[in-house]
């Protein structure tokens, strides 16, 4: 599992409610980073960035690396995506309404 427990804490079960709009603005911006990141970072063309990209997380004390990092996003993505899924397929559409008999 890509993301990382802290110190001292216990995995606990947490639900939020979220309108499907948002959650689905959040998947996207979480997809793009993804991308943007996976580009950037470990294999990259640019063995610069990754460092830069390295340097960062551990100036802000970011307890991942770059590759594990895309690991957790890839992890939070399919999470809200299986989420979404599973919030539509209990879905179940109003029973019809009898219409105005004919004339």
């Amino acid at each position: 599992m890509a993301l990382i427990s802290q110190p001292g804490s216990d995995y606990q079960l947490t639900q939020i409610t979220l309108d499907v709009g948002r959650a689905r603005d959040i998947t996207h911006l979480l997809i793009d980073i993804h991308g943007l990141l996976s580009e950037l970072c470990p294999g990259s063309a640019r063995p610069e960035i990754t460092a830069l990209a390295q340097a960062c997380l551990a100036d802000c004390d970011s307890p991942y690396t770059p590759q594990a990092l895309i690991g957790a996003l890839d992890e939070v993505i399919t999470a809200l995506t299986h989420a979404m899924r599973d919030a539509v397929l209990q879905i179940t559409p109003p029973a019809s309404q009898p219409g105005p008999l004919p004339s």
